[in-house]
């Protein structure tokens, strides 16, 4: 009796730890240039957020959004990090992204390229009105961009898709660390850099399109 009470309490133990690495964020995602998808975060929040954006599951079934509904505050509340989407817009800037973010395991050599894109040519000027969309790392070198460069690379891409209409496909991402810096959460606030908090992030797919949507 007492060696089946024995082997039953180590079961159970067995499944317990089982079920609490199933619930930790880093036991998620896929590492990537031996950085784990929950990168060097700690909070279970940031972790989580970090998987999001680490994510190397392609948007396979998008649905189509527009710039506007994006940074519509009324939608706010609605988007999902599930949601799968595909949006057409006017790129006005190509940047850098966070240096030695958390999502990229705090490394120099792991950047996104951050880009900003709006409904109209006319709204390339204001920054209220941007909405972000991000190329991370792993996707990168699926579009066969070269980082070992970083400077070159994010040139590479400036000069393909910069001041250009394109259409983006890949997965919606509320990224709360923006949340104060957003037109939809703090309208009219002083210093104001995106419209909203939403992003599309990671970008799975993109193509030049010929012109605004129809």
């Amino acid at each position: 009796m007492n060696q089946m009470r024995h082997a039953g309490a180590i079961l159970l133990v067995v499944l317990s730890s089982q079920v609490t690495n199933g619930q930790s964020p880093c036991s998620r995602g896929t590492r990537y240039r031996n950085c784990k998808a929950c990168g060097a975060a700690t909070g279970t929040k940031a972790q989580t957020l970090n998987v999001q954006k680490n994510r190397d599951a392609k948007a396979t079934h998008p649905q189509r959004i527009t710039v506007e509904e994006i940074r519509d505050p009324d939608n706010d509340g609605k988007f999902k990090p599930s949601n799968q989407v595909w949006v057409t817009g006017y790129v006005a800037a190509v940047g850098p992204g966070g240096s030695r973010e958390s999502c990229n395991c705090k490394r120099s050599n792991l950047r996104d390229v951050h880009i900003n894109i709006v409904a109209d040519p006319q709204e390339a000027g204001d920054e209220t009105k941007y909405v972000v969309v991000e190329f991370t790392p792993r996707w990168e070198k699926k579009f066969n961009f070269d980082d070992s460069d970083y400077n070159a690379m994010l040139q590479a891409v400036k000069d393909e898709i910069e001041h250009k209409w394109v259409r983006f496909e890949g997965w919606m991402l509320y990224d709360y660390f923006h949340a104060a810096a957003s037109e939809s959460i703090h309208p009219g606030k002083a210093g104001n850099w995106r419209a909203t908090p939403w992003e599309v992030h990671p970008v799975t797919a993109y193509s030049v399109a010929t012109g605004p949507p129809q």
